[in-house]
């Protein structure tokens, strides 16, 4: 169906006209805003590239945890056939305890980190970008292509669009390879071709008479290899300037449905300059948005990281003391119970260093009620939650170790 796409009320009046102030303002924002953007996408690759999380990640993998599963692997209870069965299933139950902070330990920070990596994949990505149709998933890159707003010249824009389809600039965008892959002609959803910006369907091209199809065909029975006829002479003025090679002129259906999904993958609309401003303003809104969770949840990452590192690196001396002077169990269960009494606290350390900058009255309340209406406040307390459970555990390992064996 070759049908041009309804649009709402708002597309389909006429642009409304602006002084020439009004449009330099609009202009200037434009500008500013781009600055904007790019300031903040800059600040994102600085936590793309993670260089805290990935100097600690191998570091805490290689030297932390595999030597804790060596001396836990190492380590055999002094049971022999006269302990008894108590003994032997309050050992079990000793391991059994001190597992749950062990593993506990380990979720917690990998947790943080695959959801870090969740928040800079939505930052980066949208699944539905603006003006296309909700139906379709499609993910494209957040920063999309920017189109030459048609209110500023028709005449402009009717020359743009002629020279992109009738040039080489179609092979610019879809090479050689790319053409020969069929990746761009597989996403096109015919016949909705829903991938399409509106703005770039051929009836709208036909409208715009920057296109014809030579054939009687209806567009809807148009296939592949039926030829698309760009106008190749412009009229200027009294003069008719030519700049279009022949060669470019006849366009397959292929060509012309392959460039557009092209577009429709950078989610390039041809926008006016207020419907432009109007997108600014927004995408400037969810960039700041998806950037400040972005940033809370690295740096919870990185804290929780840190302390399970600290902790790890501090039982391995006496984990590895070769005279056997402090009991292994014993050691895992002192250590656990450390690190889940002040682990809720390290994840939400980012949050009580900005509250403690806030008017008494709000820094008493601040960080409460922030759990309360901000979602990413789940994570920390969700973490004091199974932590109160690890400490119970770790302080039922340290008692039976004592009863069972110090004793």
């Amino acid at each position: 169906m070759y049908q041009e796409t309804k649009r709402t009320t708002v597309n389909n009046q006429k642009p409304p006209k602006f002084s020439t102030d009004e449009r330099n303002a609009m202009r200037g924002y434009l500008q500013r805003s781009e600055v904007r953007l790019s300031t903040m996408h800059r600040v994102a690759v600085g936590f793309l590239s993670g260089a805290g999380l990935l100097f600690l990640l191998p570091v805490f993998l290689k030297d932390g945890v595999l030597a804790v599963i060596h001396a836990i692997l190492d380590y055999s209870p002094a049971l022999s056939i006269s302990s008894g069965i108590e003994q032997t299933i309050g050992t079990l139950i000793i391991y059994l305890c001190l597992l749950y902070p062990f593993l506990l330990s380990l979720s917690i920070p990998s947790v943080a980190l695959l959801l870090l990596l969740k928040d800079i994949v939505r930052f980066y990505f949208v699944g539905h970008p603006p003006s296309f149709p909700e139906k379709l998933f499609n993910p494209r890159f957040i920063l999309t292509g920017i189109a030459f707003s048609p209110d500023e010249s028709e005449e402009v824009k009717a020359r743009v669009l002629r020279y992109q389809y009738g040039t080489d600039l179609i092979n610019f965008v879809i090479s050689h390879a790319d053409a020969q892959s069929s990746y761009y002609h597989d996403v096109i959803d015919k016949p909705d071709r829903m991938i399409v910006p509106y703005t770039r369907k051929l009836p709208k091209l036909i409208k715009l008479d920057v296109v014809e199809i030579p054939s009687e065909k209806p567009l809807d029975d148009l296939e592949d290899a039926d030829l698309v006829r760009v106008h190749g002479t412009y009229p200027n003025g009294d003069e008719s300037e030519t700049v279009l090679h022949t060669a470019y002129v006849d366009r397959t259906l292929k060509e012309i449905d392959g460039f557009n999904a092209a577009l429709g993958l950078a989610g390039f609309i041809d926008r006016s300059l207020y419907q432009e401003v109007a997108k600014t303003e927004v995408s400037l809104v969810r960039h700041a948005l998806k950037l400040r969770r972005l940033v809370l949840r690295y740096f919870q990452a990185l804290l929780i990281l840190i302390w399970t590192s600290v902790i790890t690196f501090l039982m391995l001396p006496f984990l590895q003391d070769e005279r056997g002077r402090f009991p292994i169990l014993l050691v895992f269960a002192i250590a656990y119970f450390i690190w889940a009494a002040l682990a809720p606290f390290i994840v939400q350390l980012p949050l009580t260093w900005l509250a403690s900058s806030s008017k008494p009255e709000v820094r008493r309340k601040g960080v409460r009620l922030f759990q309360k209406s901000d979602a990413i406040q789940r994570f920390g307390t969700l973490t004091r939650r199974f932590c109160f459970f690890a400490l119970f555990t770790s302080i039922s390992a340290l008692v039976l170790e004592i009863v069972f064996h110090l004793a």
